[in-house]
């Protein structure tokens, strides 16, 4: 078989996958089409059981649902509880396209409907019938169950309550006689484990009760170190930020202190150069007044340059020592005099031609 489509051309295998997915196509339209005209065409109704709350009582409710796309009429709602029939609603009901409708019963009432005084209750169904009389079904589950539940609690409580006239009548069963003389004798093993247990969880409790206030009181304890540190911390920030402004204060005394003395150093030194300008000046004037000729002869090669080079050797030897402020006070007050120096040599002509006048005239 394998062979003979191996050996096939491959004319015959196009045409054969071609045949293949025409007819996976034709049955895929055939479904859709027949869903389709399920909808639009079968009058489906769908049946959906739920048990509401409503105002703090239960309520047993019945959905029916039209998923077609024309209007159904519901001419029966009911239950089969039994292998019986028993309507809820026997009046005929349309229901809209894609529409539903709703019956809605208390619990109490559906319970007297259902199994009246029985205390056991078995599985049922809920259906829909329509116009044609066919049938939708579908089990009770919610309901049932809470039903269940009611009657057990009731019998539940029956039993005590007769139990409880037995006990007061005298009336004892067997099994109940047996329990009583077991319970009576092995009841103090039972108080002594009682009392062991109430024992142990008063240890418990007094432990657990130690256990909290040990906490609270470490915590107490943790809070009021945090304080004590936060506070010398705030201490300590003080006092520092104390010593760092008296610091502070000193070192600004301390620069006031040494500006004044730059002051002073800078002063005495304008003084010292203001002495040996005046001792040159004087030096000047006796030599010029020993040898007059001598300066008239150098008046070509006098320059104030050579006047300056003392002053200026001394006032730098002194001006190195002092700082920045008095080397600028200094020198300006050295340029002033050496400005001045400029017009001493004319003066210095004059007194001498003055006193040579003077000496002439007292020769004569």
């Amino acid at each position: 078989m394998i062979e003979w489509i191996k050996n096939l051309e491959l004319e015959f295998v196009i045409i054969f996958g071609l045949l293949a997915i025409l007819v996976l196509v034709s049955i895929v339209v055939l479904i859709k089409t027949q869903r389709t005209l399920n909808l639009i065409g079968k009058r489906a109704l769908i049946l959906k059981e739920d048990l509401i709350q409503r105002d703090g009582h239960n309520y047993f409710e019945v959905m029916v649902a039209n998923t077609s796309y024309v209007n159904v009429e519901a001419a029966a709602i009911g239950l089969i509880y039994k292998k019986k029939l028993m309507p809820l609603k026997e009046e005929t009901t349309i229901i809209l396209a894609r529409d539903s409708f709703k019956l809605s019963i208390p619990l109490e009432a559906f319970r007297s409907y259902v199994i009246g005084s029985e205390t056991k209750v078995k599985k049922a169904k809920v259906y829909v019938e329509d116009s044609l009389g066919r049938r939708s079904l579908r089990k009770i589950k919610n309901s049932l169950f809470m039903l269940r539940k009611i009657l057990k609690a009731e019998l539940k409580a029956k039993r005590i309550e007769e139990k409880k006239i037995r006990f007061e009548n005298g009336n004892y069963r067997f099994g109940e006689r047996v329990a009583l003389v077991i319970t009576v004798i092995f009841s103090p093993i039972t108080r002594l484990f009682r009392a062991m247990k109430l024992g142990l969880n008063r240890r418990l409790k007094a432990r657990e009760i130690r256990l909290e206030l040990k906490q609270k009181e470490l915590d107490h304890q943790k809070m009021l170190r945090e304080i004590a540190e936060e506070e010398r911390g705030e201490e300590d920030r003080a006092k520092l930020e104390k010593r760092l402004m008296e610091e502070k204060k000193k070192a600004n005394v301390e620069a006031r202190m040494a500006a004044l003395k730059r002051k002073e150093e800078a002063r005495a030194l304008a003084e010292e150069v203001k002495k040996t300008e005046e001792e040159l000046r004087l030096a000047e004037a006796e030599a010029m007044l020993h040898t007059p000729s001598e300066t008239v002869e150098n008046e070509d090669d006098y320059s104030p340059e050579q006047e300056q080079k003392p002053i200026q050797e001394k006032t730098d030897e002194t001006t190195i020592e002092g700082s920045d402020d008095s080397e600028t006070k200094v020198i300006e007050e050295v340029k002033v005099p050496a400005k001045k120096k400029k017009s001493t040599p004319k003066k210095q002509e004059n007194q001498s031609e003055e006193t040579h006048e003077n000496e002439e005239k007292e020769v004569a």
